[in-house]
């Protein structure tokens, strides 16, 4: 917590001149005035040309540079900050934060708003003659032709990260600007990772920090004891240790090394992953948007295949959707069924059947599972049930693995999606048979990634169906 103690107007004055003494005397956030985290504090007053910051999710770091940026607005005449962002919403995001402090500012200290869209603001310059301040915010692309500070939130998790860092550094020569890389790690891999860890070269003029959970006040009970004590500590111990309940709850949630990952600033080793990163990436889309139902979907211009993974009594059951167009597999709707009685579920996909021309279902028959793909596949042909044996689930990653090589899949760019995929391992057994399989968690068993290579798997045999077609029940 940041406590100020001014002796003087004119001290006050130089305090509110900076970017966290307008932030934290001026600003507020729901109506409550905004408390800095230290190193939040330590982040603004860092005034390297390259600022590299590795950090656990949700500590605010989205929140201090939109922050900052508003700041500096207001305090500099003719300021452009740039966000970059993992994509589209997030990008809006950090418009709709740095809007609304906007609004709870003291009218004495606004500038005029002239320019208010989802992806800019830009305000009245400081005096005749001024030039107008401005915070952009865009997509994963290199920010190409505009000049200022710019901040490159979740580095690490873009698709084409080195081209935007190269594409920035450009920038902020031009303009004497400042570059930020903020990210949480997404594997030993990319120019977010090279540069935190400097495991390959040295990156002299970057200026590192790292903040995982333990420094943040929402996430930890002793912040002071924390910052010397965690680091010597197993995950485990540190979490039972400072962690509140929400660090807790999530260490429960998550496999160790997403969570270490996402939480603890570990660059976690692909190896033992059988699809890394660099695999999932390019083969997700930003633009991708799928159906909420499925009356939404319009009549496609391929074949529609779904599976459909049968929860167990902790697990989601998962329904994918996808349009195969000329060998390639485009997703088209992705739903989950939490805590939903089967006669719902097969209800629903009934539905499905009756509403989309879907020539196959591949439904999971295993255990629990059978009795819903029976009563399916007596009603519509297009239903397949599916075993779940070492053999079939290594046919179907084995499959989707070769879509992924080829860029023949378009999945949504969703960071719990990407994880699920990534969480995947490829393991020998004792008796020499290999297993394909995530780590449970109380969130699930990589159900939806086993959805998923059901619907996209090759199809084998003389059986495969060409046409759509709606399946139709017949009574009595």
């Amino acid at each position: 917590m940041l406590t100020v103690v001014k002796k003087s107007p004119r001290e006050l004055g130089d305090w509110l001149a900076t970017e966290a003494g307008f932030i934290a005397g001026l600003c507020s956030f729901d109506g409550e005035p905004i408390v800095l985290e230290p190193y939040q504090v330590a982040f603004l007053e860092n005034r390297s040309r390259f600022r590299w910051v590795t950090k656990a999710r949700q500590v605010g770091y989205s929140f201090i540079v939109a922050l900052e940026a508003l700041a500096r607005c207001h305090l500099r005449d003719g300021y452009t900050a740039v966000f970059v962002s993992y994509n589209l919403d997030d990008a809006k995001e950090k418009i709709l934060l740095a809007r609304q402090v906007y609004e709870e500012l003291p009218l004495a200290y606004q500038k005029k708003l002239v320019v208010d869209s989802k992806t800019e603001l830009a305000f009245e310059p400081i005096g005749t003659g001024g030039r107008i301040s401005r915070i952009l915010s865009v997509p994963s692309k290199p920010p190409r032709g505009k000049k200022g500070d710019i901040v490159l939130d979740e580095l690490a998790h873009y698709v084409n990260d080195r081209q935007v860092y190269t594409g920035s550094t450009a920038l902020i020569l031009r303009s004497n600007g400042q570059l930020t890389g903020c990210s949480t790690p997404l594997g030993r891999r990319g120019i977010f990772w090279e540069i935190a860890t400097e495991e390959l070269r040295k990156y002299t003029h970057h200026r590192r920090q790292e903040v995982p959970w333990w420094l943040c006040r929402f996430f930890c009970n002793d912040i002071e004891r924390a910052a010397i004590e965690a680091p010597t500590l197993e995950t485990e111990e540190r979490v039972a240790r400072f962690g509140r309940p929400t660090i807790v709850e999530q260490f429960d949630s998550l496999p160790l090394e997403d969570f270490q990952q996402e939480l603890e600033c570990r660059f976690v080793d692909e190896s033992y992953s059988f699809y890394p990163y660099d695999l999932i990436l390019p083969n997700t889309r930003e633009d991708l948007t799928l159906c909420d139902d499925f009356s939404d979907l319009p009549f496609p211009e391929g074949r529609l295949v779904a599976g459909f993974d049968v929860g167990r009594s902790h697990d989601r059951s998962e329904l994918a959707v996808f349009e195969e167009v000329g060998g390639r597999f485009i997703c088209r709707l992705l739903r989950s069924y939490d805590r939903v009685p089967f006669a719902e579920q097969e209800g629903d996909l009934i539905r499905m059947l009756n509403t989309l021309p879907i020539a196959r279902l591949s439904v999971d028959r295993s255990g629990i599972g059978m009795n819903l793909a029976e009563n399916l596949g007596r009603a519509f042909p297009q239903v397949v049930g599916e075993a779940f044996t070492n053999a079939s689930k290594e046919r179907w990653a084995t499959d989707f693995k070769i879509l992924l090589q080829r860029r023949d899949v378009d999945l949504p760019r969703d960071r719990e999606l990407v994880a699920q995929l990534h969480s995947i391992k490829r393991r020998v057994l004792p008796s020499g048979n290999v297993s394909y399989d995530a780590e449970r968690t109380n969130r699930g068993h990589a159900d939806q990634f086993w959805a998923i290579t059901l619907a996209c798997q090759r199809e084998r045999g003389p059986n495969r169906s060409t046409e759509a077609e709606v399946g139709v029940r017949v009574l009595g």
